[in-house]
């Protein structure tokens, strides 16, 4: 408990220092972050102020936001399915979320006769409906002792994936050229395209999903006994497991619908803070939103600051870093599968 306050007090100081030094750095100059007041740059209407209220701070929240949503879903995810290999992501329902959004961006008349709002229902639309069809193929796969077959879901993710891309790839293709770099600029991880009245709607909810797992921890913790076991020690394992899964797909589809398909965080940063604090859900789940958020608002800013003024997807750097990892995973679960034979 103590290492995991430490961690927490270290993780959200390097949060604020990360954010603060995001919004300042940048092609111009950040004298409002070093020498000015940001209430009273809210009454000015100089061109590097507006740059620094209306597309970097929000940008900077809105990374954090997203780091920390995908981080807590692949949490949830890994501890539901005791698969070290679950991930948003990889899962395809980062995909099924990516789909729905471009679904309502090739429809120009829905949008425009609608709010800002819509995104992020589509998002959690797309992101439930690609989680139900992968669990389910998941288990189809195979069960061993009550567990999802992992080879089952990593095989339901690339089908998912598979699907979703294709059907990007053909709306794409439909829109007109300008509409075609925005989308496909979002789609590679792009978090530049959101304004403070959806942060503050996507925030609370996420708020809301993050409070609702915490409550859950305890039972929660209990499926490290698989369900079997959870329902041994008096846990409703099947309710859990549908309303945990369905609050994780949530926080997928909101951190979609802002930073789009950013793939590995939620792989990446579960692995290493239960290597540091250990796998009990009531310590992780927010040193796993703070260390998700870190990874993301450090990305996003070294993207932005490394080839300016030209700027990088945010994925690609994720995936630069996520790949190994997935290899070094998949290398120790083949090594395991071969220990049991």
């Amino acid at each position: 408990m103590r290492r995991a306050l430490w961690l927490t007090l270290a993780l959200g100081a390097l949060l604020l220092l990360a954010a603060w030094l995001s919004v300042a750095l940048g092609s111009q100059q950040g004298e409002i972050v070093f020498e000015g007041d940001w209430l009273s740059a809210l009454g000015q209407q100089s061109l590097h102020d507006k740059v620094l209220l209306f597309w970097r701070a929000p940008r900077v929240v809105g990374g954090a936001l997203v780091g920390g949503s995908l981080a807590v879903a692949g949490l949830v995810f890994q501890g539901l399915t005791r698969n070290p290999l679950a991930d948003p992501y990889l899962l395809g329902i980062s995909g099924g979320a990516g789909l729905a959004v471009v679904l309502v961006h090739a429809l120009p008349a829905l949008v425009a006769g609608s709010g800002w709002w819509l995104v992020p229902v589509a998002a959690f639309t797309g992101a439930q409906a690609a989680a139900l069809v992968v669990l389910g193929l998941g288990r189809s796969a195979g069960l061993a002792g009550g567990r999802l077959s992992v080879l089952g879901l990593i095989l339901a993710g690339v089908v998912v994936n598979a699907f979703c891309a294709a059907l990007m790839s053909f709306l794409l293709v439909r829109f007109d050229p300008f509409r075609l770099r925005v989308t496909t600029l979002w789609l590679a991880g792009g978090i530049g395209f959101v304004r403070w009245d959806q942060l503050a709607l996507i925030g609370t909810l996420a708020l809301v999903a993050w409070l609702f797992l915490r409550l859950q921890a305890h039972r929660l913790n209990a499926f490290a006994l698989g369900p079997a076991g959870a329902a041994a020690v008096g846990v409703d394992a099947q309710r859990l497991l549908m309303r945990a899964a369905l609050v994780s797909s949530l926080l997928t589809g909101l951190g979609v619908s802002v930073g789009g398909l950013l793939g590995y965080v939620g792989l990446i940063v579960p692995h290493a803070v239960r290597r540091l604090v250990g796998g009990d859900f009531r310590r992780t789940l927010l040193l796993t939103a703070l260390a998700g958020a870190l990874l993301v608002t450090v990305a996003d800013a070294a993207a932005r600051l490394m080839l300016a003024p030209e700027e990088l997807p945010v994925g690609v750097l994720t995936a630069l870093l996520g790949c190994p990892v997935l290899l070094g995973l998949l290398r120790v679960q083949l090594r395991a599968r071969k220990g049991e034979r």
